[in-house]
């Protein structure tokens, strides 16, 4: 009679005993899992403030009170700071990652750059203060009197 394979194995196992170190095989709970002071705890909650909010990137820091001119192509690409922290106003370089800090709970809000292309070339005025419901085209904002009053 022949023996299916996982029959074959174990009693070639027994045969081996002597030469094995046999480990009980125990199923986890979630119970034993909690209890590991070196296991990771799995955050329910954002890492940021307003990280999952469906608005895009929270509105940043005001780099200046009046709006950036500037010659845009067709076609191309581009990056621009909504975190007011870049070195090269209004596209960005990447400051706004130095931002978040080491803790695990972080405390300012995650800044990220908007990405966009135009249709035509020419010269687009770009939002400086931040705060503009059309990013990253001007609408206005920063004739407001709570932005014109910011210090810089």
């Amino acid at each position: 009679m022949a023996l299916p394979m996982k029959l074959k194995y174990f009693r070639n196992l027994q045969k081996k005993a002597s030469s094995f170190v046999l480990i009980q095989r125990r199923f986890l709970t979630p119970d034993d899992l909690a209890d590991d002071p070196k296991r990771k705890k799995h955050v329910e909650e954002p890492q940021f403030p307003d990280e999952y909010s469906l608005d895009g990137p929270p509105k940043g820091k005001s780099y200046d009170k009046k709006p950036f001119s500037m010659e845009l192509t067709a076609g191309k690409r581009y990056s621009w700071c909504s975190c007011g922290y870049s070195h090269t106003q209004p596209m960005c370089d990447g400051t706004h990652k130095t931002l978040w800090g080491t803790a695990e709970k972080k405390t300012m809000p995650k800044a990220r750059p908007i990405r966009f292309q135009v249709d035509e070339t020419k010269n687009y005025w770009l939002c400086n203060c931040k705060q503009t419901s059309k990013r990253p085209f001007c609408d206005g904002t920063h004739k407001r009197p709570d932005i014109q009053e910011l210090k810089l």
